[in-house]
């Protein structure tokens, strides 16, 4: 059985699916249709020391009711010491909504967690009601995203960060977790933390700094493993040539303004997938998951399909 976990204004479900501890909350309209959400990131230690609340929806839901899950080796799910591939965090999202009792789902995919929606997609057709890819792309852990302009500078950015993780996969694989993370502990310890406008927000930004920053070694590599981990399951994957599989409604949403996920991503996806509506953002960057602007965009669409 679940039980309720309180941290910070959030109720946070634990329980067990096939023996695997699960983390997630439901909120929004407790009647409305299910709307399973895919976070993005790769877990690991920022992941699992954030003690403030998952999801900031922060326009009216009425007729949706959300349900945000931790993924593997992130959050409050368990963490996995041995590589699993992106059909089986695909299929976690399936055991979920098994264990809901929820027969079918429109389903949100942000950043990394996009390219799990969409195989959520092809693989279950018939739980996918809907699909909405925030600010994602078909190839994130790839040097050669289909449809996308290397010479673009953002595009160049994205794929160094993508160099840089590939190395320390080639690290973890040669040498092992200790070796990953002493090459990288800086960035373990102190991520980028962009400034957050929300007062009470940024304060749990800076409980999070301050618990990382005095993690004991094995507690880090733990977790950076489970990041890691994340990482290595969507390693050289590229599902282009599979979109056309692709059957439910689509919505894209990318900012123009995304150095991270360069909005070239997104605009190689809507020409893949041949009834997929593209929604570009002007002046907006990464993170649309908690933007209000986004989810102005997203909720309309989700009420309207």
């Amino acid at each position: 059985m679940g039980h309720a976990r309180h941290r910070g204004p959030a109720q946070i479900r634990l329980t067990l699916i096939n023996g695997r501890r699960v983390a997630y909350e439901v909120s929004g309209d407790p009647t409305g249709q299910p709307v399973l959400i895919i976070h993005g990131a790769w877990g690991g230690p920022s992941s699992t020391l954030w003690n403030g609340p998952r999801l900031r929806w922060q326009v009216p839901t009425d007729g949706l009711k959300l349900i945000w899950y931790d993924r593997r080796c992130a959050g409050l799910s368990q963490y996995d010491t041995e590589p699993f591939t992106l059909e089986d965090l695909a299929n976690d999202a399936v055991d979920l909504l098994d264990y809901l009792n929820i027969d079918q789902a429109a389903v949100i995919a942000t950043s990394a967690g996009g390219p799990i929606g969409i195989r959520l997609a092809i693989n279950h057709p018939n739980r996918v009601k809907s699909l909405v890819l925030l600010n994602t792309g078909a190839s994130l852990m790839s040097l050669t995203p289909t449809g996308v302009d290397p010479a673009d500078p953002f595009v160049s950015d994205r794929l160094e960060t993508v160099a840089k993780r590939l190395t320390l996969l080639d690290l973890l694989d040669s040498e092992g977790i200790e070796a990953a993370v002493a090459a990288s502990e800086d960035e373990w310890r102190s991520p980028p933390q962009p400034a957050e406008p929300d007062p009470a927000f940024q304060s749990f930004k800076d409980n999070r700094q301050r618990a990382l920053s005095s993690l004991s070694p094995d507690e880090l590599a733990r977790l950076a493993l489970g990041a890691l981990l994340n990482m290595k399951a969507q390693r050289g994957v590229n599902l282009s040539a599979d979109m056309t599989r692709i059957t439910c409604p689509v919505l894209i949403v990318h900012g123009d303004a995304d150095t991270t996920v360069p909005i070239g991503f997104s605009c190689a996806l809507a020409d893949r997938i041949a009834q997929a509506e593209l929604s570009v953002l002007n002046g907006h960057g990464h993170g649309l998951i908690v933007n209000s602007a986004a989810q102005q965009v997203v909720t309309h669409w989700l009420q309207s399909v």
